[in-house]
């Protein structure tokens, strides 16, 4: 089964190469420099200090790659962020007055919806960002109610679906070189083809994964149908409460009167922020989990032969 689909992926332009057998390793997936388990032996402050040293450990080496023209790019942007952080922290009270008053208005027009569900499913396409900001933006403007969630909820799935079938059916070739671009998602397409379930493509789905780059670079792998991806979007819309959530609060400390008021809902917003984190990160190695166990199955299934 693995040969098969070796050399699909060879003839297609190449997933993997003769000499590379993820079966084998797990170099690919997210720099094993230490073995899983050992992982869950840490304590939670060591897991934090792991994961920031590994994070900047990477971002070093990918900034390190760079021609010196990005390198300046990457410098500019960063410094302009900066200043952008710097006027928000300076004219915060005007700017969430502007929100509030900006968020009310687009309530009442009967545009906003669609406008909104139209953005998101646009954002659904790589190299198209901008998901958590629409999501966030429609938390400000309809607060978590069952509105709100419909809109995120169904753009979501329809975009998600959309570019999955698009990528998998006219642009193949390209979804192939989406999955090149990220060795998590390299590492387990071998898995992935021959366990097409909801539970693991769920998972993925709520990884930490750019949300257009993964709904076109799952489509490079053979083996998920359009109906099990589809399920696997619908079974993980609750996350969209937490954006809505997010987004409310950011309305409410806009509105707030009082200081302690405001401050209330800063705590709840990081609060809310630290845990989508965690849970998301949690689901990650749950996933990591789940992969090594099917890498297992699948070496010993070939022990066999």
């Amino acid at each position: 089964m693995a040969d098969r689909y070796e050399a699909r992926i060879s003839s297609a332009g190449g997933l993997r190469t003769a000499d590379t057998d993820f079966l084998d390793s797990n170099d690919n997936f997210d720099d094993l420099d230490d073995d899983f388990l050992d992982i869950y032996n840490l304590s939670w402050k060591q897991r934090i200090i792991q994961q920031t040293k590994r994070s900047i450990r990477s971002i070093r080496e990918k900034y390190d790659e760079l021609s010196a023209g990005k390198k300046l790019l990457v410098v500019f942007l960063c410094v302009l962020e900066a200043i952008l952080l710097f006027i928000v922290v300076v004219k915060r009270e005007a700017i969430m007055h502007w929100l509030v008053e900006v968020s009310n208005d687009l309530k009442e027009k009967w545009y906003t919806a669609p406008l909104l569900m139209l953005l998101i499913i646009l954002v659904s396409f790589p190299p198209v960002v901008g998901y958590t900001f629409l999501s966030l933006s429609t938390g400000l403007i309809y607060g978590l109610s069952v509105k709100g969630w419909f809109i995120l909820a169904f753009a979501t799935v329809v975009g998600s679906v959309a570019a999955f079938t698009v990528f998998k059916k006219v642009l193949r070739s390209q979804a192939e070189k989406l999955i090149r671009m990220n060795s998590k998602l390299e590492a387990v397409s071998s898995v992935l083809q021959d366990n097409d379930s909801y539970y693991i493509l769920a998972l993925i789905r709520l990884c930490p994964f750019p949300y257009s780059f993964t709904n076109g670079a799952l489509a490079g792998i053979y083996g998920i149908s359009i109906r099990n991806f589809a399920i696997a979007n619908v079974v993980t819309t609750p996350k969209a409460l937490m954006y809505l959530f997010i987004g409310d609060r950011l309305k409410s400390m806009g509105e707030a009167n009082s200081g302690a008021a405001r401050l209330l809902n800063f705590i709840s917003i990081v609060l809310a922020c630290v845990f989508l984190v965690l849970t998301t990160w949690l689901l990650y190695y749950r996933f990591k989990k789940r992969y090594l166990e099917l890498q297992s199955e699948q070496r010993g299934s070939f022990d066999i032969f």
